[in-house]
């Protein structure tokens, strides 16, 4: 079961990060409008959520928050460029909090 949430979370933070900079190129005069939308609420939100989820379900682990960090990096060289490294460390930031808040969630569910 384990392997079939990871792949939930893969697919949630590929789509996430990708949606709205392929709506930008398909719509340029909504790139002014999303261009830090997605990078400081849309994709900080799937994060720290696909985190806590992952971890309210299984405990602890850090490894998932280093998954959606490294997650962002092909959209990073393909959609920005490397200015925007600094939100992959912001992310991962994010999905520990939410991994904290799901083990929490966890531990209570256990009692």
């Amino acid at each position: 079961m384990q392997k079939k949430d990871i792949l939930k979370v893969i697919l949630t933070t590929i789509i996430v990060y990708n949606m709205i900079p392929i709506i930008n190129r398909l719509f340029p005069v909504t790139e002014t409008y999303t261009f830090l939308t997605d990078l400081w609420i849309s994709n900080s939100i799937c994060a720290f959520v696909c985190s806590l989820l992952f971890c309210k379900k299984y405990g602890f682990k850090l490894w998932i928050a280093l998954l959606v960090a490294i997650l962002f990096m092909p959209t990073m060289l393909i959609f920005y460029n490397s200015s925007v490294l600094i939100f992959a460390i912001v992310y991962f930031v994010i999905a520990v909090i939410g991994c904290i808040v799901g083990t929490v969630c966890h531990k209570r569910k256990r009692r």
